[in-house]
Formats: C-alpha cells, sequence, structure tokens
C-alpha cells in the first residue's frame, strides 16, 4: 500500500488550522480507504487464484473429451436421456475426437469469420486436434498452443506463439512463435505477385488474410530506428497479433462449446469491430473487481 505520510504533512503546512484539521481528518479517512484497497486486492487475487485452481481440471476435461483421449464418464452424462430419441441407446465406449472441433468452433466465431480468418483457412482448420492457452502473470506472459494432424501444409505437429508484455499497461511488448515451414505451394499466409517493368521483372510477397499471419516473430526494441510509418506498421501487426491471442484465450477456448453450437453472444468489444482498430475503452480503467464483474456477466451460463 502506498501513502505518503510526509508529503501529506509537508503540504498542510500552508493552511490555516481549521482547514488543517479537516485535512487531516481526510488523510486518515484515505489511510483507511488504502487499506481497504490493499486488502481487496489481496482478497481478490486470492479468488482469482482459487478460481484457476479450481477449473484446470475441467479445462483438460474438455480438452481430453474434445481429442478423443478419454472416455465420456457416466457421471457426465446424468442427464443424457432428454437428448436422445426413443430408437438411440448411450454409447459411452467410444473414444474418438470430435470431428472438425475446433474448425466449427473458429468459424462460428463472427469476429474471427470476418476480420482474419482466410478463404484457403478450413482445410489447416480441420486439420487442429487441440487449442490449449497458458498465461503467466508473474512473467507477464500470454499465449497459444496449436497441436495438429498430419497435414499437407506444414510438417510441424505443434505451433505456439507467446507474447511478452509490458508489467504496467499489459501492452505487447515482443511475440515468439513457432516458425511455420511451410511445403512448396502451400503457404497461404502470403501470395506472390509479379510485376513486369521495361528493365525485369518484380516477385514480391503480400500478406494474405490467415488465422496463420498470429505466428509471427516480433519485437518493440527492433522498431527503435525505424521511420514514423514503418514502426507504425509494426505496431499495428503486433497489436492485431495480440488481440486475436487474446480473444481466443478469453472467450473461444472457455466457451468454445457454445461456439461449436452456434449460440454464443460474442462479446461488444470484439464483433464487428476492426481488430487492429484503437477502441473508445482502451482508456477506461477497471478495477480487479469490476473486471472480474465483468468478466462473470460475459459468461452468461445458466445451466
Amino acid at each position: 500500500m502506498e501513502f505518503n505520510y510526509d508529503q501529506i504533512k509537508e503540504k498542510l503546512n500552508g493552511y490555516d488550522l481549521q482547514t488543517k484539521i479537516q485535512l487531516i481528518a481526510l488523510a486518515q479517512c484515505l489511510y483507511d480507504r488504502k487499506n481497504l484497497d490493499h486488502q481487496q486486492d489481496q482478497e481478490l487475487d486470492q479468488m482469482e487464484a482459487d478460481y484457476k485452481k479450481r477449473v484446470e481440471p475441467l479445462i483438460e476435461a474438455s480438452n481430453q473429451i474434445i481429442s478423443g483421449q478419454r472416455l465420456v464418464k457416466e457421471e457426465e452424462v446424468e442427464d443424457l436421456k432428454e437428448y436422445l430419441n426413443a430408437q438411440e441407446q448411450p454409447i459411452l465406449d467410444n473414444q474418438e475426437p470430435i470431428e472438425n472441433y475446433w474448425s466449427k468452433v473458429l468459424l462460428n466465431s463472427k469476429t474471427l469469420k470476418n476480420e482474419v480468418i482466410g478463404d484457403r483457412d478450413e482445410p489447416l482448420l480441420k486439420a487442429i486436434k487441440n487449442i490449449k492457452g497458458f498465461e503467466n502473470k508473474e512473467q507477464h506472459k500470454l499465449g497459444l498452443i496449436f497441436q495438429f494432424k498430419a497435414n499437407d501444409y506444414f510438417p510441424e505437429e505443434e505451433l505456439k506463439v507467446e507474447f511478452l508484455l509490458d508489467d504496467k499497461q499489459g501492452e505487447p511488448l515482443k511475440v515468439e512463435s513457432t516458425k511455420i515451414n511451410w511445403k512448396e505451394g502451400k503457404n497461404i499466409s502470403v501470395k506472390i505477385v509479379k510485376k513486369k517493368n521495361k528493365q525485369k521483372k518484380k516477385v514480391k510477397e503480400v500478406e494474405q488474410k490467415t488465422l496463420f499471419q498470429l505466428f509471427k516473430n516480433l519485437d518493440v526494441k527492433d522498431w527503435e530506428k525505424l521511420e514514423e510509418d514503418k514502426k507504425e506498421e509494426q505496431q499495428q501487426k503486433m497489436d492485431m497479433c495480440y488481440d486475436i491471442c487474446r480473444l481466443i484465450y478469453d472467450e473461444i477456448l472457455p466457451y468454445s462449446l457454445e461456439y461449436y453450437l452456434d449460440v454464443h453472444v460474442e462479446d461488444d468489444d470484439y464483433e464487428g469491430e476492426d481488430m487492429d482498430d484503437d477502441d473508445e475503452d482502451d482508456d477506461e480503467e477497471l478495477t480487479k473487481e469490476e473486471a472480474i464483474k465483468r468478466m462473470k456477466e460475459r459468461r452468461g451460463f445458466k445451466k
């Protein structure tokens, strides 16, 4: 808790006795308020830690069911009968992944579909076996891991993207990603454009709209000597990648079933906006309590 009593005491010297008494009383109120703020911060930190501890088994169970790594348990389908017709019998010994689960989830996100996913992405989206997210607040890191079946586009079985964040504002400072070794003619992230002039042919790679633009390597330290427009261009790329990662981590992974069934109401902060546009609410400061409350309101899940 930060309370600069000496500085306050020094400032009081210029006031008359009556005002000084009132200000001293206000200082005591402020001190007590800051004590409560500090106590609240500790309680919210503990609540968040308890929540993460309790939610981890649910995340693991969801991943195992989606990828077919374990059988469904009877207690998980106690209400199964109301979803079956008279001819259907429950089968609990099937251990297959849910076909095209993540492809359907991602394509049912209006934000990703409109702003991020390209026309050539769908075959690769169908190759996704699992998506995992991770966040380390102490190290100021956030990231995603995509796991793939064998496909015709690249040999990597796993693609990882990780952001290093500013410890004060939470803004991305650096992003490191797995290098994608695209097979010949299969790189959907760029388009080869050939231009002719009188002297020679010019070949240029133009970035394409695709989810796989997420896997970049960028570092703000490398931009210091760039011209302002180039620096702004790199910052926009970084911000867009981070917005995609944040959306997938905060919204899509926890509520993937709602996206799969196309019943999820997307948050206004994402839906219908360009991913790299500045939001009017970016400067709004939320307390931890308000942030947790907003997070709970977003979920809107009722059983």
